[in-house]
């Protein structure tokens, strides 16, 4: 009927590529044989297109190009070796082009590939797409390893048409389809666009009816946020399944385990953050993490090492300013949240009170150049420390460490941004960054005051004597003295780096303005 040819284009109109389709449900994923009904109207549209030529660009836009590929005879039948072209409704204007009716038959077979790789391998860790022009009469589906790829020419008609598959099931109630066959839509279209609620929550329902494994839609969800780091739904919907094994009659875990669920999220967060820059959604759900810890008591992930892992993370990226808004987080829990130290502190190491004391005076010694004021210093550090060893109550004492405690991870915060904007030029995250510190150093400041004035008042130290009394209201006054000159020190420090500043550039000089006038606005001054 064509004679034997290579290398043919064939262009169907899209009705008659429909008939074909929806009348041979046994096409294999590259290749049919039609019927002769079917091959003789194939022949009069493959002679119409070829009397129309040459075709303009806007001319070939309204005939629909259903197949391309190689048309050979073969025993009598004609063979087309299936290459997709992504046929697509063609409305009158021409940029405009809608899903409705597009059709893949190879998509089955392909989203079953995937499937099955996915389901065999539950250690995949990445998956990305393959830029590929022509299919090459091959499987698109790549694996090798720990990994899967897609082939680029199949993107489009694939998940155009899991999109259709999956709204046309949701837009018709009365249907009913396998479970297995939504979940194999939803997982192409979430692979390809994980962007889209409403896939997300036809998941949920999937494992609320027991169709799916909680456990494995966590292996799923961590394949969409390898290729897509940022993507929020996959993070929410990460932070649901948490929540809904936690809370299931079969989730229990031990919250002493190193390897507790958490850990695998806050594993998943890191590989997001490196993969994308500034990936906010990546450390918010870190801190959702940490939150959840607390509340089901998890002894793991300790705050002790978020604090270091995340220190040694920003210091690696030092424009990031997403990931010190997580240390943010974390500082804001030591020196406001966390209001007790856990008696192995004490048990472990008795001093440590001392060791952060200490560590809080030499930063103030360093920083401060007037001798009256150096001699002022190391009378208060003298009087403290015997005001100190006066309290005779433990749980005063205590309270004394914690201050000690919270303004040591303030001191140790401080000194990480002041080594990062004295290495690093021009970096708004790092002066952003050391606003934030000012802002929490007043804060603190203003609470402890508050405190130590509602301690005096306490109606608990009326029967206390005298002697007691002028020691915790010596210790109030000893403590306002202490802000201050930690105040004045913080001052100084951010003064000679704004010096250095200001002669790397011209841009970050502005950087330093804007921080002052910032200290300005919250009030942030040296008393005289």
């Amino acid at each position: 009927m064509f004679g034997k040819c290579n290398d043919i284009d064939v262009f169907l109109e899209k009705e008659i590529y429909t008939d074909l389709m929806s009348s041979q449900p046994q096409f294999g994923a590259f290749d049919f044989a039609p019927s002769e009904f079917k091959r003789s109207r194939l022949a009069e549209n493959f002679k119409q297109y070829r009397s129309i030529s040459p075709h303009t660009s806007a001319e070939k836009r309204y005939i629909v190009p259903a197949l391309k590929g190689a048309v050979r005879e073969t025993e009598g039948l004609i063979v087309c070796q299936f290459v997709p072209n992504f046929p697509r409704h063609v409305t009158n204007n021409s940029d405009e082009v809608t899903m409705q009716d597009d059709i893949f038959p190879a998509a089955e077979k392909i989203l079953s590939d995937i499937e099955n790789v996915v389901k065999k391998n539950p250690s995949l860790k990445s998956f990305e797409i393959i830029p590929a022009e022509d299919n090459e009469n091959k499987s698109p589906v790549f694996h090798q390893e720990d990994c899967l790829g897609l082939a680029s020419w199949c993107v489009q008609p694939l998940y155009c048409y899991a999109y259709r598959r999956l709204f046309e099931l949701r837009q018709n109630k009365h249907r009913r389809e396998e479970p297995s066959t939504i979940a194999r839509w939803l997982l192409g279209a979430l692979l390809l666009n994980p962007d889209v609620t409403t896939f997300w929550n036809m998941r949920r329902e999937l494992v609320r009816s027991h169709k799916l494994e909680a456990s494995e839609e966590f292996f799923f969800s961590r394949l969409v946020l390898y290729h897509k780091p940022k993507c929020f739904e996959a993070f929410a919907y990460r932070r649901w399944l948490l929540s809904y094994i936690l809370n299931s009659k079969d989730g229990h875990y031990d919250p002493e385990s190193v390897e507790s669920p958490l850990c695998r999220e806050l594993d998943i967060a890191t590989t997001c953050a490196d993969r994308y820059a500034s990936n906010y959604h990546a450390w918010s759900h870190r801190r959702h993490v940490i939150t959840l810890r607390e509340s089901h008591g998890f002894a793991y992930p300790t705050l002790e090492t978020e604090w270091k892992n995340s220190l040694a993370w920003c210091q690696r990226h030092v424009s990031d300013y997403s990931g010190l808004s997580y240390r943010q987080f974390l500082l804001n829990k030591y020196m406001f949240e966390l209001k007790e130290l856990p008696r192995e502190s004490f048990i472990k190491c008795p001093d440590v009170g001392e060791q952060w004391k200490e560590e809080l005076f030499a930063y103030i010694k360093s920083n401060i150049s007037d001798t009256g004021d150096m001699h002022q210093l190391q009378r208060l550090y003298d009087w403290m420390n015997a005001e100190f060893r006066a309290i005779t109550s433990s749980r005063r004492r205590q309270r004394q460490t914690t201050y000690f405690r919270a303004l040591s991870y303030w001191l140790e915060e401080c000194r990480a941004n002041d080594s990062a904007i004295c290495t690093y030029n021009d970096h708004e995250a790092l002066w952003c960054h050391r606003r934030f510190l000012a802002y929490l150093l007043l804060r603190f400041m203003a609470s402890n005051h508050s405190y130590h004035e509602d301690e005096r008042a306490d109606g608990r130290s009326v029967d206390e004597s005298a002697e007691r009394k002028n020691v915790q209201k010596s210790l109030t006054n000893d403590v306002t003295v202490c802000h201050d000159f930690l105040v004045q020190a913080f001052h100084a420090r951010t003064n000679k780096i704004a010096d250095l500043a200001t002669k790397r550039d011209q841009h970050e000089k502005m950087l330093v303005e804007r921080f002052f006038k910032f200290l300005q606005s919250i009030g942030f001054e040296i008393r005289s």
